[in-house]
């Protein structure tokens, strides 16, 4: 009997304990401290507030966009949408992270062969260099200047017009087997740092190759008897001075003094030219 008693105040008196334990109405809706859940549960994912969710719906929308272009499918039109109610930030954010990673394995294109995007494969000018490769090979085998590289057009048409007109210039050139000789080469070709030279010559005699003033410079380059002497003894003992040699053995005796004293022995006017 004492027993049965016992357990009727045990049981009696745990309503009124549960009473006081219990969160007031005040206390129950504040939020749990993200400390408080990660020690409680640690495998939960962290919470974020409503800005951190917008951003990362963003990202996940940008995502499924990427894996629905790669996949020739249709995206949903973009555009501005109104809050969700309370927790539908987490069920979009939730629904988003499926959706990207069933696209992400996804291999299959759900079009035609026909219907696909065109896939970009390499440069869009890596024809176009191959064609002036071959152009540049064929006009080296002959001796013939080396073209200018173009530029690849904007659009495709352009870049096809390029292709047959360096295509059409790489096979003529191919069927040709003539080839120039050295002495047949451009000027411009045959003689190292020919453009400074030829500056060098407009500054001091306005390119006149034959001239002799009598002021002791001789030539388009105006070389004193020394100089010529050193840099090209042979020449001056056979044709005399420089104002007696053609512009290319001018030009190459200045050359010979200029591997090893630079372009100082035209002090003003390799200034002038940019050369010193």
């Amino acid at each position: 009997m004492k027993t049965i008693l016992s357990l009727a105040v045990a049981l009696a008196a745990i309503p009124a304990g549960a009473a006081l334990l219990a969160p007031s109405p005040a206390e129950s809706a504040e939020p749990t401290p993200p400390e408080l859940v990660a020690a409680i549960a640690p495998d939960a994912p962290p919470l974020m507030d409503a800005a951190a969710l917008r951003s990362r719906i963003d990202r996940l929308s940008a995502r499924a966009r990427t894996h629905s272009t790669r996949l020739g499918l249709r995206s949903a039109p973009g555009g501005a949408h109104a809050d969700p109610p309370a927790g539908g930030l987490a069920a979009r954010e939730h629904r988003l992270t499926q959706i990207v990673a069933f696209l992400a394995q996804r291999r299959e294109v759900d079009l035609a062969v026909d219907e696909r995007p065109a896939v970009a494969r390499g440069r869009a000018g890596a024809p176009l260099e191959r064609r002036y490769a071959a152009v540049v090979r064929h006009a080296t085998r002959l001796g013939i200047d080396r073209p200018a590289r173009p530029r690849p057009a904007a659009t495709p048409e352009g870049r096809a017009a390029q292709i047959a007109r360096w295509t059409a210039i790489a096979r003529w050139l191919g069927d040709r087997t003539e080839r120039l000789r050295a002495d047949e080469r451009p000027l411009s070709e045959r003689v190292p740092n020919y453009d400074a030279w030829m500056c060098i010559a407009e500054h001091e005699s306005h390119r006149t190759w034959d001239i002799s003033t009598g002021n002791g410079y001789y030539g388009g380059l105006q070389m004193d008897r020394q100089f010529q002497q050193t840099y090209d003894p042979g020449l001056y003992r056979t044709k005399g001075t420089a104002d007696n040699w053609t512009a290319e053995e001018q030009m190459r005796t200045a050359e010979r003094a200029r591997a090893t004293r630079g372009f100082h022995p035209w002090p003003n006017t390799a200034r002038m030219c940019g050369l010193l």
